[in-house]
């Protein structure tokens, strides 16, 4: 880091060997099936750590460049206006995932319908949070909402899916 701060090109080189993959990974999660944009978007993000290099600090790199990453690919991926993406593979993280492979299909296909109950910008909303872990302030900056409205629109639609996962048999975990 210290090296970085100084203006070390060659400092660079070894945040990018070490970063990379995982800024590609996260530009891969909010892009999916734009791999050509996942090498662009990495070389983005970089410039932007050389351009900011006298801020960053140890221990917070990695924070750092997921966030600038992930926010180059939310405004990247609002610039093509595609939906966000809602594949399975969002719905469940793997230490979440119930005992057998038919429970693992059942959930993934309530959850699947729960969200697709919600109408478009809701689910944008709910998966820029609950899922990219988004503030609601900057998903609600993001989708040109009003903060209020964005968080009135969470609060409903936890209420809709509570009560659509309800109706199908699935009961609301105790705290």
């Amino acid at each position: 880091m210290l090296r970085l701060n100084r203006g070390d090109p060659a400092a660079l080189e070894a945040l990018i060997d070490c970063y990379a993959p995982y800024v590609c990974g996260v530009a891969a999660r909010i892009l999916p099936g734009h791999p050509e944009e996942w090498e662009e978007l990495a070389g983005d993000v970089f410039l932007a750590a050389w351009d900011n290099r006298k801020k960053l600090r140890p221990g917070q790199v990695k924070g750092w460049l997921s966030t600038v990453a992930r926010n180059r690919a939310f405004n990247r991926r609002r610039g093509h206006r595609e939906d966000l993406p809602l594949e399975e593979d969002i719905l469940l993280l793997q230490s979440d995932l119930p005992q057998s492979e038919a429970e693992y299909r059942e959930l993934r296909s309530t959850l699947a319908l729960a969200l697709g109950s919600l109408d478009q910008q809701d689910r944008e909303l709910f998966v820029r949070h609950y899922y990219y872990g988004q503030t609601v302030a900057r998903a609600a900056e993001e989708m040109e909402l009003n903060l209020s409205t964005a968080k009135t629109r969470l609060r409903r639609g936890r209420e809709r899916l509570k009560t659509f996962l309800q109706e199908v048999g699935y009961e609301p975990m105790e705290n």
